[in-house]
């Protein structure tokens, strides 16, 4: 099994079976269960309905007035734009 894999790349069962295997069997450092949890990801869902994702092109102060603000409202920086624009529309 190759670790050089590219997005094109079709992975085959047997590859998927020795990953989760070596998966299963490993054991994880602490600061590689920190590694994992934090790039974990799901398709978030709001309501009943899957989530949207949008990509849109704003100024750089922005990010960090979004990071600011999630902080301040001990909430995501996506609920601070959802919040935002749920205010403007």
């Amino acid at each position: 099994m190759s670790s050089d894999t590219s997005p094109k790349q079709k992975i085959s069962d047997e590859d998927i079976k020795a990953i989760s295997a070596d998966f299963e069997n490993r054991q994880f450092t602490p600061e590689e269960l920190v590694g994992i949890k934090k790039t974990r990801r799901r398709s978030p869902r709001l309501g009943e309905a899957r989530a949207e994702v949008y990509t849109f092109r704003a100024p750089p102060s922005y990010k960090s007035r979004i990071k600011k603000r999630a902080a301040s409202d001990n909430t995501s920086e996506s609920q601070v734009i959802r919040d935002a624009l749920d205010s403007y529309l």
